[in-house]
């Protein structure tokens, strides 16, 4: 749990870039989608990993359709500021912070 917590504020310190910017619902929109996902995903990895299971896939889609609706509506708002690309890009960056943190080799692969 703590781990994530660490992953989530670290995402939303990557997505601010440490300046103040004016108030933007898109780009608070964006940046909570983002780092929801990345919560949900290292969720459903970790219950895999407790139970000696594969992360239920049916779950990950469910993190990634939630995502998508968020950061539709978010960009919706029309008046991004830090947050300028697209919600594919964000998804990728996303997913991207999952595989690097979240994703690890079993325990014992590299072992003889």
């Amino acid at each position: 749990m703590r781990r994530l917590s660490i992953a989530v504020a670290l995402l939303f310190m990557l997505g601010a870039g440490g300046t103040a910017f004016a108030q933007s619902k898109c780009d608070a929109g964006v940046a909570k989608a983002k780092g929801k996902k990345v919560g949900c995903k290292c969720g459903v990895i970790a219950k895999g990993y407790a139970k000696g299971t594969a992360p239920d896939p049916t779950k990950l889609q469910k993190c990634t359709d939630k995502f998508t609706k968020s950061c539709t509506k978010a960009i919706g708002a029309a008046d991004c500021s830090a947050q300028s690309s697209n919600c594919a890009l964000n998804e990728s960056e996303a997913d991207m912070f999952v595989t690097d943190h979240c994703v690890g080799s079993p325990s014992g692969a590299f072992l003889e």
